[in-house]
């Protein structure tokens, strides 16, 4: 069997999960895949799942490790085995920095590839009946939920405020010759929303998709989209929509039932674990006491901040200090699926808008809600600055080693990692891979310090 049959029947598979170099030397075998496994709706339905499976363990696992450690949430209590996760934990030069985020941004671009692909071809799928045409528009909503998301994560590491660049928006398969410059931050921020907006008009009525995306992922996506993006009245009202549905549940008295191979109530969009390629295997290596060799522990400012309050199950449950370093077991299982949206963090997105839109006790609400689940008597509030603090530091324990704060206090504009927001903002984001800017002229590389 020759080298191009081999990657077809990966790639229909959905386990074609290595990266190149650069993006632009994807286009060769992934153009002549797609007139092979794009002609039918089985082809689009296995080049979804591709999908799904380039951003599976490692793509979810990057942003996790490096966020935590950009923002010094974590600190070696073993050798960090990944010299990248050593260079972000450490950046104390930008020369660290350069190339550490090159393969995020190889898988990134093999997956927005792969959509594009997906998107130009289905228009040309033969609707011969009604199920058919459903599922063209079903996986349409999936592929545009998916590139949104992508550039989303994207424009959160690659984004620089000092130039006001982001990465490339690339819309059509990869040509040969392509020599795409940068969308400025603003302009992905409008795609990622157009992207999404579009996904939730054509998964409306997608309750249940055998473990992938649905309505709620769109719709829950969107609230942290537009949270992230100081739109609060927006970031309300999908969080609203997602809290209401009534298809999620709080579990009163259970913070470890999302961090399993069950999917929980609380979850709202979940990378699944593969037989052959445990979602949460790399975290497990970094977090967990399971492993001998545990890498990380959360930091001493971190833990000092998240653990006021010790009789909260998201303390005492979720992460044990042991003298020397303190171990979040969220990732204790090897087999677990990754909990990628989780409906607490729809009450905090709540909450916070909820105050920074006029409304201080539904916020408190909402507040208070979360720590009933943790089994903590309510709390109250002084004034509107107390009260965000107070949910501020209720986000930092919730999703803690989830990757969250880093991009959280991006969003609040504080330091972080040691650097007062005003280098944060153009020290703490990646480089453009050097190979990219060598072969394209067009890239302007983020500015160095």
């Amino acid at each position: 069997m020759n080298n191009l049959n081999i990657f077809i029947l990966l790639f229909i598979f959905g386990l074609a999960a290595t990266s190149c170099d650069s993006f632009l030397d994807l286009e060769p075998e992934t153009s002549l895949s797609s007139a092979v496994a794009f002609d039918n709706i089985e082809g689009i339905e296995a080049g979804i799942n591709g999908v799904y499976s380039t951003l599976h363990s490692d793509w979810v696992e990057r942003q996790y490790l490096f966020s935590e450690t950009l923002a010094s949430n974590v600190k070696e209590v073993n050798v960090l085995s990944n010299a990248n996760y050593q260079a972000t934990l450490r950046h104390e030069a930008w020369t660290d920095l350069f190339n550490t985020g090159n393969y995020l941004w190889s898988l990134s671009f093999k997956a927005v590839d792969e959509l594009n692909q997906i998107l130009q071809a289905l228009p040309n799928i033969e609707q011969v009946n009604g199920q058919v045409g459903a599922d063209v528009r079903r996986l349409q909503g999936e592929a545009l939920f998916l590139r949104g998301l992508t550039y989303f994560v994207l424009n959160r590491f690659y984004g620089q405020p000092q130039n006001g660049l982001s990465v490339p928006l690339v819309k059509d398969p990869f040509v040969p010759g392509d020599m795409p410059v940068r969308a400025t931050i603003d302009e992905t921020k409008a795609q990622v929303v157009s992207d999404l907006q579009e996904a939730e008009i054509l998964m409306d009525g997608i309750e249940n998709n055998n473990g992938r995306a649905t309505i709620w992922a769109v719709r829950a996506l969107l609230a942290r989209v537009y949270f992230e993006y100081k739109d609060y009245t927006n970031a309300e009202t999908y969080a609203d929509l997602v809290i209401e549905s009534g298809k999620f549940n709080l579990l009163d008295g259970n913070v470890t039932a999302a961090f399993s191979t069950n999917i929980s109530t609380e979850n709202i969009f979940t990378f699944l674990s593969l037989p052959n390629d445990r979602a949460a295997n790399l975290l497990f290596d970094r977090f967990s006491l399971n492993n001998a060799n545990v890498q990380l522990s959360v930091s001493d400012d971190y833990w000092a901040l998240i653990s006021k309050e010790l009789n909260d199950l998201r303390v005492s449950v979720l992460h044990e200090d042991l003298g020397v370093g303190v171990a979040c077991n969220k990732y204790d299982d090897r087999d677990m699926n990754i909990p990628y949206i989780r409906l607490p963090e729809m009450y905090l997105i709540r909450a916070e808008a909820s105050v920074e839109n006029g409304n201080l006790d539904a916020g408190l609400a909402d507040l208070n809600r979360l720590r009933q689940r943790a089994e903590l008597a309510p709390t109250s509030y002084s004034d509107k600055s107390d009260l965000l603090e107070k949910i501020y530091v209720d986000r930092c324990l919730e999703l803690s080693m989830e990757g969250d704060n880093f991009h959280n206090l991006k969003r609040l504009e504080r330091p972080i990692g040691g650097y007062s927001w005003e280098e944060a903002r153009y020290k703490l984001v990646f480089f453009i891979p050097e190979k990219e800017v060598q072969l394209n002229t067009n890239l302007v590389q983020n500015d160095t310090w």
